[in-house]
């Protein structure tokens, strides 16, 4: 009997790995197509996350950085650089927050496929913030729907 019991156990510890394991990555990152062309996706993206409070410090062409070094077949893609002084202050107000810091300011890559669709991707901080806990997921998570509802009108339906 215990040992049926210490093998449903390994069992069932090794089966939540292997889920934890393909399901993650899915999970830690969104990707959504875009209802729109690339250049109204890009613009769209920084005028919406401006909208709700949002600043975009920098925007990378990750194109144009690729093609320095020689690649030629890279179709376009950015990265934008969101921010919001009122939510990361409020997490790295707190010392034992301010790991966080490695994580700001919150990115989105916006690229074309090799067939023309445009899609915008970037951290699902909604899920990202439930491991920290605290403050951080509270902050987070509150970041996470409010972008959330501004890009939705650009998400492909």
């Amino acid at each position: 009997m215990i040992m049926q019991f210490i093998f449903g156990l390994i069992i069932g510890i090794v089966t939540t790995g292997i889920a934890v394991w393909i399901l993650m990555p899915k999970l830690m990152i969104f990707t959504q197509k875009s209802s729109m062309d690339y250049d109204s996706t890009l613009a769209a993206l920084q005028e919406e996350a401006k909208k709700v409070g949002w600043n975009v410090p920098h925007v990378y062409d990750m194109k144009k950085s690729f093609e320095k070094t020689g690649a030629t077949d890279v179709e376009r893609m950015h990265v934008i650089s969101l921010g919001n002084g009122k939510h990361a202050y409020a997490i790295v107000k707190n010392d034992a927050d301010k790991n966080i810091l490695a994580m700001m300011p919150f990115r989105l890559g916006v690229y074309e496929d090799k067939k023309g669709d445009v899609y915008f991707t970037g951290a699902n901080m909604g899920i990202m913030s439930k491991m920290f806990g605290g403050n951080v997921d509270r902050v987070m998570g509150a970041s996470a729907k409010e972008l959330e509802v501004a890009f939705k009108s650009i998400a492909a339906t």
